[in-house]
């Protein structure tokens, strides 16, 4: 996934992303209902927790294509974190940010909470128009860098497994409650326009 690369990696945003990128899973899906969603972030959470296995289909070429038919993933044998990429044309309500948002609460209620994931399991959202203030301002608004640190090509949902948080939080890195910060500011500095042209470039991959 180009915006994984380029982006998270390249523009050294996640010190912890290229250690796992092998065991990345990219599920795409085409769901067309909350409810459909939340389906397939179910079926990812019981994956991710090795309560279910992970199927053979699926190919690693379809991130980003917008005309394939069918959900697809990019499988991985043990995935340790993963990316449910969303497509806001099959699912037009979820091109508004605090939409993604409300859907996180159903998912958090309906999906980790129903299972007994809430002490296993995390979710982390980013979005084409993430904002850091989800409330404040319009989702149209382009006029803080910083929200790029959050902004992705497509909705998308990130699982992570608390022992793979905690095993960050605890590994030494320095200065990690600031890299917030750090990143935010690196934004502010690259400005806007380099910040939107470069995630418009990862909508091609």
């Amino acid at each position: 996934m180009k915006w994984m690369d380029s982006i998270v990696i390249g523009e050294k945003l996640c010190p912890f992303a290229p250690p796992v990128k092998s065991k990345l899973r990219i599920k795409v899906s085409n769901a067309k209902s909350y409810d459909e969603i939340l389906r397939d972030v179910e079926n990812e959470a019981h994956v991710l927790m090795g309560t279910k296995s992970v199927t053979s289909g699926g190919s690693s070429s379809l991130i980003g294509k917008k005309d394939h038919t069918e959900s697809s993933t990019v499988p991985i044998a043990t995935p340790e974190t993963t990316l449910i990429v969303l497509d806001e044309t099959t699912c037009p309500s979820l091109t508004d940010f605090r939409e993604l948002v409300r859907l996180s609460w159903r998912v958090q209620e309906e999906v980790i909470n129903k299972h007994s994931y809430a002490s296993l399991l995390q979710q982390v959202l980013f979005h084409p128009l993430a904002t850091h203030d989800t409330y404040g301002k319009s989702n149209h608004v382009d006029d803080d860098a910083a929200d790029y640190t959050i902004r992705s090509p497509f909705p998308t949902i990130h699982l992570l497994r608390e022992i793979d948080v905690m095993k960050a939080v605890t590994s030494g890195y320095k200065d990690l409650e600031g890299l917030p910060s750090r990143n935010k500011a690196k934004m502010r500095m690259d400005g806007v326009s380099l910040c939107r042209r470069r995630l418009e470039d990862c909508k091609d991959v």
